[in-house]
């Protein structure tokens, strides 16, 4: 289960969230300072999270054990893929498609569920040269995805030290939000997905010259 139909299996798309979830990602540079992958960790609301490994403890140990919480990371990673993963990544305007998540984990700490992976870009984006942003959101509006409040982007590996990141969000309300619900199972990429909706937009620039 996640997502309306991902997450939460077949329950009805509605126009307000019924799920919260706090994000943290993370933009990793390879060693030739551009980004090859996006980190993202969703940590949910405690009845989401109570919903979500109800059942879960198969060895009735009263305990979440690792290869418990790791079957359910593997489920949400293999049901997200017609989500496009709630990651939305476009380079100058463009949505680009990602690889298959890798290192999938779920994590329960006191009372809350936090499910994390990696998302390969299937080629390497320079943000010096190209304009490169993401978000991560719920089409349907059933699921809120907000960044914490601190430390919301980190970046890893060989990140120059010309980079930097903004979070900014797209005001929806003046022109009318486009419904873009019908493009959940999005087979190929429509450009500026993200000017479509009001979820929090993150921008990541670098320098002319990269750092050596």
């Amino acid at each position: 289960m996640l997502a309306a139909g991902a997450l939460l299996g077949p329950a009805a798309a509605l126009a307000h969230p019924h799920v919260w979830i706090d994000m943290r990602s993370s933009v990793n540079f390879n060693e030739g300072g551009v980004v090859d992958a996006i980190g993202v960790g969703w940590t949910f609301d405690e009845f989401y999270s109570q919903f979500a490994t109800d059942g879960i403890d198969k060895n009735k140990n009263g305990k979440f054990d690792t290869a418990e919480l790791q079957e359910l990371a593997n489920n949400y990673a293999k049901n997200l893929k017609d989500y496009r993963y709630f990651m939305f990544v476009q380079t100058d305007g463009k949505l680009i498609d990602t690889g298959a998540p890798t290192n999938a984990k779920a994590i329960f700490d006191k009372g809350r569920l936090t499910f994390a992976f990696r998302l390969p870009l299937t080629k390497p984006v320079d943000p010096a040269a190209i304009k490169l942003s993401y978000a991560s959101f719920d089409p349907t509006y059933y699921i809120d995805i907000a960044p914490l409040p601190t430390n919301s982007v980190v970046f890893t590996g060989s990140a120059p030290k010309s980079c930097s990141f903004a979070l900014r969000k797209i005001d929806t309300t003046k022109a009318g939000a486009l419904n873009i619900a019908q493009s959940v199972k999005m087979t190929a990429p429509v450009n500026d997905v993200l000017n479509a909706t009001s979820a929090a937009i993150v921008d990541i620039t670098c320098g002319a010259a990269k750092a050596k």
